[in-house]
């Protein structure tokens, strides 16, 4: 008894090491299949793969536009209290003196001839502000803004010259050699030829652009008191950008919130 007893207990032992043995070699060849996939080399990225990569880096490394663009040996130079908009675009021979200010859009090319901006002028959204190698009719082929200049938004001036307390109505067209003299106004859309001469105190419209009559004494004292004014409202704009931006004031908020002694 004893003697049938061990061989029916071999017996099941041999049959259970006979079946579990198909499972132990599928599980070792899926093993030695993994491991041999894990130190395999990656497949090298597709086409399309690299260029969304490529595209991925170029966003990131160039985010946006720059606001001075240097050209060979020239660099904008922009007062410490002048404002230039993030969006505008100031590129070579471009000078900016104390308090004037360049509004969002606009771009100054001095690629082929300085560009100047003088004291509390002001340049406005969307204008386009260039400057030619020569003026055909032998006048300075510079563009030049003076003090307390207001240029309106969507304006093209191209190798003009505009004297101090002017103004500029929004849409206007300055071609090369045209010069504005000072306590002038020149009417929204007007365009002023080569070579044309806006006389002092004097209002001219239209296009091309024709005198309509002279200044009164209290037009002629207003063109200075607007200039003043977009400089004022330059100043609230000016604090939330460069150079220090409105971070201070999320500190002191900290500080309030968490009693942070500094």
């Amino acid at each position: 008894m004893a003697a049938t007893s061990l061989a029916r207990l071999s017996r099941r032992a041999t049959i259970s090491a006979t079946a579990a043995a198909p499972s132990l070699r599928r599980l070792l060849s899926v093993t030695s299949t993994a491991s041999v996939a894990a130190s395999a080399p990656p497949p090298p990225p597709s086409a399309a793969g690299a260029a969304a990569v490529g595209a991925d880096r170029v966003r990131w490394d160039y985010r946006g536009q720059r606001k001075l663009v240097p050209l060979g040996q020239w660099m904008p130079k922009v007062a410490v209290d002048a404002y230039v908009a993030p969006e505008a675009v100031l590129a070579g021979q471009v000078t900016v003196h104390d308090g004037a200010s360049v509004w969002s859009g606009a771009v100054l090319r001095g690629d082929l001839n300085k560009i100047t901006l003088g004291f509390c002028a002001n340049v406005q959204e969307r204008c386009v502000l260039h400057a030619a190698w020569t003026a055909p009719t032998g006048l300075p082929a510079e563009t030049l803004v003076d003090r307390y200049v207001t240029v309106g938004a969507y304006c093209l001036l191209r190798s003009c010259t505009i004297e101090p307390e002017c103004i500029i109505g929004q849409h206007s067209v300055l071609m090369e050699g045209s010069l504005v003299e000072t306590n002038s106004i020149l009417e929204a859309g007007s365009v002023l030829p080569p070579g044309r001469r806006i006389p002092t105190g004097e209002l001219w419209a239209g296009s091309p652009a024709r005198f309509v009559r002279k200044l009164t004494n209290e037009e002629i004292m207003e063109i200075p008191k607007l200039a003043t004014a977009i400089n004022d409202l330059m100043q609230s704009h000016f604090s939330e950008f460069l150079p220090y931006s409105n971070a201070y004031l999320e500190v002191e908020k900290l500080k309030k919130s968490f009693s942070i002694p500094l």
